[in-house]
């Protein structure tokens, strides 16, 4: 039985993340100054990142999966294996955001069914509106400087 396989370039989630991350995340160039320093698949992860001196904006995306997108202060230390951690994870600043994870898990754990369509039924939405909210929040911190933004070494 051969496997169907679509080239990720025609993946609809992939093209609605490329698309809508430009969207929603380009006033982090055109406002504050960031530029983009990862555009890159790792592994299977697609990262994309915008940088400005120590500060990094990391969106990081999984086909099948809603985006990680994580504000990184790199002025502080950073030690995965002690726990220490540089990064703020949006849902720690969005109510909103952690709440269309939730539901987006909530409702896959009761499908026992066939998840092919489930992105272009309901996962796209979710997709959309989750970076419109992350882009919001990012914003947010860096204006008011919250989180790890706003600590110094």
């Amino acid at each position: 039985m051969a496997v169907k396989s679509t080239p990720v370039s025609q993946n609809l989630a992939f093209n609605t993340h490329v698309d809508h991350v430009a969207k929603e995340f380009n006033f982090l160039i055109s406002e504050f100054g960031y530029a983009i320093s990862k555009n890159e698949f790792v592994g299977r992860e697609f990262w994309i990142v915008y940088s400005k001196e120590l500060i990094d904006i990391e969106i990081l995306f999984e086909i099948g999966g809603l985006p990680f997108v994580t504000l990184r202060n790199n002025k502080l230390h950073h030690d995965e294996a002690n726990y220490i951690d540089n990064g703020d994870s949006i849902e720690e600043f969005s109510q909103r955001a952690q709440q269309i994870k939730n539901s987006r898990y909530e409702r896959r754990e009761k499908q026992d069914t066939d998840l092919s369509d489930d992105y272009s039924l309901y996962g796209r939405d979710e997709h959309i509106e989750y970076l419109k909210e992350a882009a919001r929040t990012v914003r947010e911190n860096i204006e008011l400087k919250r989180g790890n933004l706003g600590m110094r070494d």
